[in-house]
């Protein structure tokens, strides 16, 4: 269980409550807030009050160049909902945060995919992560497979996979919103052998990917584990995560209708709400990645059939 120590801990715990309350996730800044309240905790013990000094001598703190960025969002976020509250605190300025660094996902090719699921399906057993080789060939099939987010599959709990109707339930994820998902049925029968050989190990879990009882897998495991596959598979889309999965659904669903002829302008809501987007502009930025996708096809200029997009 995390636990704030440092002066400001009443005030973390709440925002993450308030904003909790509102539909968002918890741990959006749950661990960046974490090590904002140990740096308090460690060298300004009982400083009660956001400072501009404070919050730019967090945010400088370490040598990790990805942090800056993340750290200062999260500290702007904490500083705006403390003066929601009424209390007197520093508001990190948009302007001094840089704009996050827009990258296209990796898309993979046939050939790619393959080398990448044989890579995940002679990983090798480990002592320190023990069952990975059954865990991974599944989790990784399923996130790609039905275009979950990684978190949204690590944290499938066993109750909510009813392979008997070849459904599953994602129960609180963005914005704290449920659905249902169909699978396909060579995904079904694997997640049925799966649940057998995983009960025979655990009889009773409460998670389908379970690492200890009642605990499912950390998400730097899954992350982890992902880019070890990449290596294994011949270092294959680097700088990739485990989310490339889901984007590859995305687009190679909408490339499949586009080879069917379907008009994406028809068919788009329904992989919105498959996706659990929030918004139907959110399944559209896949469409900007179409072209580059199909132009080895000769689709790219079919007409009417892939829409414009405004941002």
């Amino acid at each position: 269980m995390i636990t704030f120590t440092s002066a400001f801990a009443p005030q973390i715990e709440a925002m993450l409550d308030w904003r909790e309350s509102l539909g968002y996730s918890r741990s959006t800044w749950t661990y960046p807030l974490l090590n904002f309240d140990r740096f308090c905790a460690t060298r300004h013990q009982g400083e009660a009050v956001l400072t501009r000094e404070l919050a730019a001598e967090w945010c400088q703190e370490g040598t990790r160049v990805d942090y800056p960025a993340y750290k200062a969002q999260a500290i702007r976020a904490f500083g705006k909902y403390l003066r929601l509250t009424g209390m007197d605190a520093f508001v990190l300025p948009a302007e001094w945060i840089s704009p996050r660094s827009s990258k296209l996902p990796h898309l993979f090719t046939d050939e790619e995919l393959t080398a990448f699921f044989a890579a995940v399906d002679h990983i090798p057993r480990s002592a320190v992560s023990p069952f990975r080789e059954y865990t991974l060939p599944v989790l990784f099939r399923l996130i790609l497979g039905c275009g979950l987010r990684p978190q949204e599959a690590r944290l499938l709990r066993r109750e909510h996979v009813d392979v008997e109707s070849a459904i599953l339930t994602i129960e609180r994820s963005k914005r704290n919103k449920d659905r249902r998902v169909p699978v396909s049925e060579d995904l079904t029968g694997l997640l049925e052998r799966f649940d057998q050989l995983a009960e025979l190990r655990a009889p009773g879990r409460e998670y389908f990917f379970e690492q200890r009882p009642g605990e499912p897998y950390p998400g730097r495991w899954v992350w982890a584990s992902y880019q070890r596959c990449l290596v294994l598979a011949g270092g294959i889309a680097p700088g990739s995560s485990p989310y490339t999965l889901r984007h590859n659904y995305a687009t190679r669903t909408l490339t499949k209708w586009v080879e069917q002829g379907r008009d994406l302008r028809v068919w788009l809501p329904y992989l919105t709400a498959f996706m659990g987007h929030d918004t139907y502009a959110s399944t559209a930025y896949y469409i900007h990645l179409l072209p580059e996708r199909l132009a080895a096809t000769g689709l790219t200029s079919a007409a009417g059939i892939i829409p414009e997009i405004t941002p």
